[in-house]
C-alpha cells in the first residue's frame, strides 16, 4: 500500500492593508495640527542622549482625540472590524477602543525604528501620511517561526540558504507602503522599519496607534479571557 503524504499548514500571521479614502483631505488636516504634535528628535535622560523616531514616549500619544480627524479614525475602525470579523472570522462581540496614537517619522535613511512590539493592545495600525521616494519599508518578523530550521544564523544568512522564500520558511516580511495606505497587524507581532535606499530624502510620516478589543456590554461578560466593557470598569485615583 502506497503511503500518502499529508501536509498541514497551521498558525499563520495575517496582515491587513487598505487604502484610506479621502487621504488628501486627512493629510491636509493633519498638517494643520502638525505643530501641536511635533517634537525634538533627540533628548537627554539621566545623562544619556536618546534619539526619537516616534512621539509616543514624549507625551503626545493622543492624535485620535482631534475632532478634525474623527472621520479618519472612524475609517480606521471600520477597517479593523473588517480585519477582525471578515478576515479573521471572529464573532461580532467586540467594541474597538483606540487607546493611543502618535507620529512615526524618519528624515534620513538611517533613522529606522528598531524591532519591537506593542504589549498593551490587541491590534496596531500605521497610516502613511507622507511617503517620499525610497522611503523606509515596514518590516515584520516571527520569532516563533517553527520552520526556521537554521536558528543559529542571522536573517540574511537564512534567506541565502533557502531555494525559495515563502510563507513556510520566511521569518521576516517587508511591505513598501504607498502614501495613503493603512496597515493593521497583531500588536504582539515584532515589527520595525528598514531604509530602502541611501537616496531617501524628505520625511516619512505616519500616524501609528493601538487598538484594544473589549467585549460589548450586552451579555458578553462570561468570557474568562479578554476585557469586559469599560462600562463596568472602576478607576481608583491615588
Amino acid at each position: 500500500m502506497k503511503n500518502e503524504v499529508k501536509i498541514f499548514n497551521i498558525f499563520p500571521t495575517t496582515i491587513y492593508t487598505n487604502e484610506i479614502k479621502n487621504h488628501k483631505k486627512y493629510k491636509e488636516e493633519f498638517y494643520k495640527l502638525y505643530p501641536k504634535y511635533d517634537y525634538e528628535q533627540t533628548s537627554v535622560k539621566n545623562g544619556v542622549e536618546w534619539f526619537h523616531t516616534t512621539s509616543e514616549n514624549i507625551g503626545k500619544p493622543t492624535i485620535h482625540l482631534e475632532e478634525s480627524l474623527n472621520q479618519l479614525f472612524e475609517q480606521i475602525i471600520l477597517n479593523t472590524e473588517t480585519y477582525v470579523y471578515e478576515v479573521l472570522k471572529y464573532k461580532k462581540i467586540f467594541d474597538f477602543i483606540i487607546t493611543k496614537s502618535w507620529i512615526s517619522r524618519s528624515k534620513t535613511p538611517f533613522q529606522k525604528i528598531k524591532w519591537h512590539n506593542h504589549s498593551n493592545s490587541d491590534i496596531s495600525f500605521s497610516y502613511y501620511l507622507n511617503m517620499p521616494p525610497d522611503s523606509h519599508k515596514l518590516q515584520f518578523t516571527n520569532n516563533d517561526n517553527y520552520n526556521g530550521l537554521l536558528a543559529g544564523l542571522n536573517k540574511s544568512d537564512v534567506r541565502d540558504a533557502v531555494h525559495e522564500v515563502n510563507e513556510l520558511n520566511a521569518s521576516t516580511f517587508y511591505i513598501d507602503p504607498p502614501e495613503g495606505s493603512l496597515i493593521l497587524f497583531p500588536s504582539s507581532l515584532q515589527h520595525g522599519t528598514e531604509y530602502a535606499s541611501n537616496n531617501f530624502k524628505g520625511e516619512r510620516l505616519a500616524i501609528v496607534g493601538d487598538i484594544t478589543l473589549v467585549f460589548k456590554e450586552d451579555g458578553t461578560n462570561d468570557y474568562s479571557m479578554g476585557y469586559i466593557n469599560p462600562k463596568y470598569w472602576k478607576i481608583y485615583k491615588t
